[in-house]
């Protein structure tokens, strides 16, 4: 299948209501890194959980989940690993013996504020956002939501989530067809003018977090359809789709779009203090601020066979960042581009 093809069908599968963190493209799929920068742990396709130096990247534990690993993060002081699995259940350990310590399900999709103690999770069964403490996962709050629920995040302080609904047909929205996109539009420009005259439109949600009170409603052109990179900053909502353009979102509707890797964001990924954003496709990808600054850009060496896709990130303890690909490597990242390092876990 062509590679474009692919990537579209695997669009349409992740297309879906609540859809359950799964990896996206094979191999390792998520990493977190341990807030006193002495651990780094990552798991994916194969169902297990790495527990690694992070000085030397020797694999300390091998731990078998069952499920797939969608998605990594500590809590605050490091006792606490959170993991979600692809059957939307959310799993604790205990960081000092690696024993899991407890489990809640229903919580797809989760993002995670350590700060404040804070996990948003999609709930599939009550079509709504859940809040739950990282420490031990009782419930802090929660919201139903009406509609078609895609994506959602929180802010980095854990005080306001966000969450993106899924595109709707809008006969209030122009349509065009794609001979009628100007010739001198390029990059960015292009793709907005493609998303002002699709004839969709898509709800941003703004909720207290862990409340769960509503706080503000948009309606926008900008649409993204199944799990995007979604994160609360300031007063605007930041959304990361697999295309290279991206979109900061106020609360009134104002759009700013803008490209991050002029490639596509495969893996995506916030700074620990929700000022950073990274995302990659093929080997390369890039670091930008959440204001639109410019990016830095990295790329890993190439290796043979199938193409490597990036499939996640996440802050390290030096500001920097650690990644994982689809070719099961684990990459150290510095701010400011720099690859340090990069090789297999096994």
């Amino acid at each position: 299948m062509p590679r474009a093809l692919a990537a579209f069908a695997l669009l349409v599968v992740c297309a879906s209501i609540s859809a359950a963190r799964d990896p996206e493209w094979g191999g390792l799929g998520a990493v977190a890194a341990s807030p006193d920068g002495k651990t780094v742990v990552c798991g994916g396709e194969n169902r297990v959980l790495y527990v690694l130096d992070a000085a030397t990247r020797e694999v300390k534990q091998r731990i078998w989940i069952q499920a797939r690993v969608g998605a990594l993060a500590f809590s605050k002081d490091g006792t606490r690993l959170c993991l979600e699995d692809d059957d939307e259940v959310l799993h604790f350990f205990d960081t000092s013996t690696w024993k899991e310590v407890q489990k809640v399900a229903d919580a797809g999709d989760c993002a995670f504020a350590p700060t404040a103690d804070l996990c948003l999770a999609i709930s599939g069964k009550e079509n709504g956002i859940r809040f739950l403490s990282m420490t031990d996962g009782v419930e802090k709050g929660k919201t139903a939501i009406k509609g078609r629920i895609g994506s959602a995040g929180i802010d980095a302080a854990g005080t306001k989530a966000v969450v993106v609904m899924e595109p709707e047909e809008d006969k209030a929205e122009p349509k065009a067809d794609y001979s009628a996109i100007p010739k001198e539009l390029k990059g960015a420009a292009r793709k907005e003018w493609i998303q002002k005259n699709d004839a969709l439109s898509a709800s941003v949600k703004w909720f207290e977090a862990p409340t769960g009170k509503p706080l503000a409603e948009a309606k926008t052109f900008f649409t993204a359809r199944g799990r995007v990179g979604v994160m609360s900053a300031g007063e605007y909502a930041w959304i990361m789709p697999y295309d290279d353009v991206c979109a900061r979102i106020t609360p009134k509707g104002e759009v700013t779009i803008f490209e991050v890797t002029t490639s596509y964001n495969y893996g995506r990924g916030w700074s620990a203090d929700g000022k950073l954003a990274i995302g990659g496709g093929l080997r390369s990808g890039a670091i930008c601020t959440l204001d639109g600054g410019t990016a830095v850009k990295f790329e890993v060496d190439r290796l043979p066979g199938w193409p490597e896709y990036w499939a996640g990130f996440t802050t390290a303890a030096d500001g920097g960042f650690w990644g994982v690909t689809s070719a099961c490597r684990l990459v150290k990242i510095a701010k400011d581009g720099k690859v340090e390092s990069a090789g297999p876990v096994y």
